[in-house]
């Protein structure tokens, strides 16, 4: 039988997305899946592989998302969209509204050499990302010419991942708006003197 290794990955991602790698045994993958555990094995030697090719496919998705922002005509309106789309979901999503990377690194001692290297490595190159977002900001006139481009991607990087882990625990859409429009308004302020220059 013939798999659409698309799909098949899309499948994955859902999975270990909503249980966590060690929480995923083989049969809920083999279910998942609809594959035999010889052609998960034959397709992906493992696990670990399969997981591997779920955080490749993961931080491709993102990065496409996040440059997306960076080359809008308002980054600033493209960014809040994008925490949009991340943070409000249905309930039965609510687990999407996590980052799989962040889960992920909980779980770096079991996941496997090969698809650690690979989550540290996304979150690098998401943090790229957020660096394109703030010089296109600074670009559009949107935040101040001041703004410390490395500490404020860090910053928004760091705000990301903590308004994902409050919307997992939060359906009130008017309160996750508004952490929204705070981090907004924040990144377009004052910046500990120290990392101006």
């Amino acid at each position: 039988m013939k798999y659409n290794e698309t799909d098949v990955i899309e499948k994955a991602t859902t999975l270990f997305w909503q249980r966590g790698f060690q929480a995923a045994g083989m049969r809920d993958i083999q279910q998942a899946l609809d594959m035999r555990p010889g052609s998960i094995y034959a397709k992906f030697q493992s696990k670990e592989g399969l997981f591997k090719k779920v955080i490749e496919h993961y931080a491709a998705n993102s990065e496409a998302k996040l440059k997306r922002v960076a080359l809008a005509d308002s980054p600033m309106l493209a960014l809040k969209d994008f925490f949009q789309n991340a943070l409000i979901s249905p309930n039965e999503q609510r687990y999407m509204r996590q980052c799989l990377l962040v889960r992920s690194i909980a779980e770096l001692d079991v996941i496997g050499d090969a698809a650690s290297a690979v989550v540290i490595e996304s979150m690098n190159k998401l943090k790229l990302c957020f660096v394109d977002i703030i010089n296109a900001a600074i670009d559009a006139s949107e935040i101040p010419q001041t703004t410390p481009v490395a500490f404020a991607a860090d910053w928004l990087q760091n705000q990301f991942v903590g308004m994902r882990a409050f919307a997992v625990m939060n359906d009130d859409v008017k309160t996750v708006n508004a952490m929204i429009e705070k981090v907004l308004s924040d990144l377009k302020g004052r910046w500990p003197a120290e990392q101006v220059h």
